[in-house]
């Protein structure tokens, strides 16, 4: 049984927000490969952050939901970088999906899936997701040997199996349906898998900023993406107490984390260095479920 995970799940989300920081993988259709430090980086993701104590079971199960595309805010962008991602000719439009549905919850940037994969066994997953939106995803496992494949409906390969890698992030060529397939590895084992497709942040004509209310659904990290450009000043407001939330700000491209969660930040300002997307993680404390109004400001 693959399900939606709460408590466990929590601080799986938490070591994969950062791991992603220093993946440098920018727009390119091919994976980079996950400097070795990056390890270190999981194991000190959000620890510091104290659990909540809850005798509630750590498993949700997979809600039915209609596939999921994540929204974007508002209209008329600053600018929305491009893609390197070639299009191929689409599939036609009657193949039906193949696979699990990835399920995000409704008002959540994360989809997460535990289940059991036998050795040599491929197992296929897929959802759907909007063009221009970032994605990063990533496969766990005990021996660390659960590798993974990206095709996108009109034929796009994003990930060839033959990487034989864990991990992926892009920017997505088209609004359609990403197809995912696991390889198990020597054994028998549980692997997590984590697709996460942060909210693309736009500004109404003539504005600079803009006011997200959310909620941390499940407990779950949220994220946004704001594309910038380089010697902009960004701010980023968290309106909520750092006991109850905080903010991981990354670089899409140059994976730079520029504030980490554990830190306590609600409030953070910098010139940027560089024209990219800035990823910003809304992490809640210990998973919780909290409502927060998230102030982005680019100028």
């Amino acid at each position: 049984m693959r399900t939606i995970l709460k408590s466990n799940t929590i601080s799986v989300l938490a070591a994969i927000s950062l791991f992603v920081v220093t993946l440098a993988c920018g727009r390119a259709s091919t994976p980079t490969a996950v400097p070795n430090q990056v390890e270190t980086m999981v194991a000190s993701t959000l620890q510091a952050l104290t659990p909540l104590a809850s005798p509630t079971a750590t498993t949700l199960p997979i809600m039915s939901i209609s596939p999921t595309v994540i929204p974007t805010f508002s209209s008329n962008p600053t600018s929305i970088p491009p893609t390197s991602i070639p299009i191929a000719s689409p599939l036609p439009t009657s193949q039906p999906p193949v696979g699990t549905q990835i399920v995000f919850p409704t008002g959540a940037t994360y989809g997460v899936v535990e289940g059991t994969i036998q050795a040599g066994q491929n197992l296929p997953y897929y959802l759907k997701a909007a063009k221009g939106q970032p994605m990063i995803v990533f496969v766990s496992s005990a021996n660390n040997d659960v590798t993974m494949s990206i095709t996108a409906q009109d034929g796009t390969v994003l990930l060839p199996a033959s990487q034989k890698t864990s991990n992926w992030q892009g920017i997505l060529p088209g609004t359609q349906t990403y197809y995912f397939k696991l390889t198990g590895g020597a054994s028998t084992e549980i692997f997590h898998l984590s697709v996460d497709i942060p909210a693309r942040i736009q500004f109404a004509a003539g504005q600079n900023s803009i006011v997200i209310n959310g909620k941390t659904v499940n407990g779950f990290i949220v994220s946004y993406a704001a594309y910038a450009l380089g010697g902009q000043t960004f701010e980023a407001l968290l309106n909520t107490s750092p006991n109850d939330a905080a903010l991981t700000i990354w670089g899409f491209s140059d994976g730079q984390p520029y504030v980490r969660a554990q830190a306590g930040v609600t409030d953070f300002s910098m010139q940027l260095p560089s024209t990219q997307d800035y990823i910003i993680d809304v992490v809640p404390q210990g998973g919780r479920v909290i409502d927060y109004s998230l102030t982005v400001k680019i100028h």
